[in-house]
């Protein structure tokens, strides 16, 4: 009785046994299954405990053998999975048509093409030979030079314009006209400039007319030869508005005359 509650317990358990627990009765394949006697240790709540008890065993080694399945298959999918990855970046990366599609590089701004050959160096200016630029310079045609100054003119007569009476916005001047040079002026004509916009009014030893500014004084008849070193005088009323400062600029028949 030791013995088989120690198979019991070990898990290992008879036929005859089994029978007995389970209540089945045993058939022979020629005749009748003998009847097999009840024992009664297969009977009672101690018989039912031990079937629970078998029944958990058995329900927690299916649980662990499905836990070690459903582990073993997660496991084995996951080794496919990674295996299945490595293969197609092997073979993507080994294709020509990856090597192909590899990303261009940086793209050149759109003012300077990208150029597959050296560009070609520049070459340096030829210096121009000293010996040239002299040729070229001396068999350019020389520039003629300056015309001279031309000289200064003497004055050939001398003019004194004299003030000789004057109130608010009139007065009298007397003119004299000397011969420096040496050839008769016959007849003569004496011309000035207004500087202050004076007029004109009257005149006597000479026929006076006036334009704008410019007063010019002919000789009458009695007085139109004016001999080298000789002196002749005509006079003038005149009017002004803003001063009456004396002309210095004169002119003795188109000729410069000094004032003196």
């Amino acid at each position: 009785m030791a013995r088989a509650d120690q198979r019991r317990d070990d898990g290992e358990i008879s036929v005859a046994e089994l029978l007995r627990e389970t209540g089945a009765t045993p058939r022979s394949l020629g005749g009748a299954a003998p009847a097999t006697p009840m024992r009664e240790e297969d009977t009672g709540d101690g018989y039912r405990e031990r079937l629970e008890q078998r029944a958990r065993e058995a329900a927690a080694g299916q649980q662990r053998a499905g836990r070690r399945i459903r582990w073993f298959s997660a496991a084995a999918g996951a080794v496919v999975v990674v295996g299945s990855l490595v293969l197609i970046a092997v073979t993507s990366e080994s294709s020509p048509q990856r090597q192909a599609a590899a990303p261009p590089g940086p793209l050149a701004p759109a003012t300077t093409p990208r150029s597959t050959t050296p560009a070609a160096p520049k070459p340096s200016p030829t210096p121009i030979p000293t010996v040239l630029r002299q040729t070229a310079t001396s068999s350019a045609v020389p520039k003629p030079p300056p015309p001279p100054p031309a000289p200064v003119e003497t004055a050939t007569c001398v003019v004194r314009f004299s003030v000789t009476d004057q109130w608010n916005d009139g007065f009298t001047a007397g003119v004299a006209i000397t011969n420096k040079g040496s050839e008769t002026l016959s007849p003569w004509t004496l011309a000035w400039t207004f500087t202050a916009g004076q007029r004109v009014t009257h005149g006597w030893d000479g026929e006076y007319s006036q334009s704008g500014s410019r007063v010019t004084v002919n000789a009458e008849s009695y007085n139109a030869t004016l001999a080298p070193g000789a002196t002749v005088s005509t006079g003038l009323n005149g009017a002004f508005d803003h001063g009456n400062p004396a002309p210095t600029a004169f002119t003795l028949n188109g000729k410069r005359c000094d004032a003196g």
